[in-house]
C-alpha cells in the first residue's frame, strides 16, 4: 500500500515541477522577444530623428516651404531603416516623421 502512495506523490510532485519549468521557459521566451524588439524601436526612433533632421536642414539650408500634408521626405538608410516626414495637416509649423526597422514604427512630431 505505501509503494502506490509513494509512486503517486512521486507523480504528483514531477508534475508540478515540470509545470513550473514550462511556465518559466514561457516567461523567459516573452522576455528574449521583448528585449529584441527593443533594440528594434531604438533604430526606428533614430531613423524617425534622421528624417526631421533632413527636414529641418531642407527648411534652413535649402529654402524648402512646407505646405499642407506634404510628405516630401523619405529615404531608405544604410541599416534599412525608413523614415517618411509629413508636414501636419493643420499647421505647417507641425513636422511629423515616422522611423520604421523591421516591423517596429516610432513617431516623432515636432514643432518649430
Amino acid at each position: 500500500m505505501e509503494k502506490g502512495v509513494s509512486l503517486y506523490l512521486t507523480i504528483v510532485i514531477l508534475s508540478v515541477l515540470v509545470t513550473a519549468l514550462l511556465a518559466l521557459i514561457t516567461i523567459s521566451v516573452s522576455q528574449i522577444k521583448i528585449i529584441w524588439t527593443l533594440g528594434d524601436s531604438v533604430v526606428a526612433y533614430y531613423a524617425a530623428d534622421t528624417g526631421i533632421e533632413r527636414v529641418l536642414y531642407g527648411l534652413y539650408k535649402e529654402g524648402y516651404v512646407p505646405s499642407l500634408g506634404d510628405c516630401r521626405y523619405s529615404d531608405i538608410l544604410d541599416n534599412n531603416s525608413t523614415y517618411e516626414v509629413c508636414v501636419s495637416d493643420s499647421s505647417i509649423s507641425t513636422i511629423f516623421s515616422t522611423g520604421t526597422y523591421k516591423k517596429t514604427k516610432r513617431r516623432i512630431e515636432v514643432n518649430f
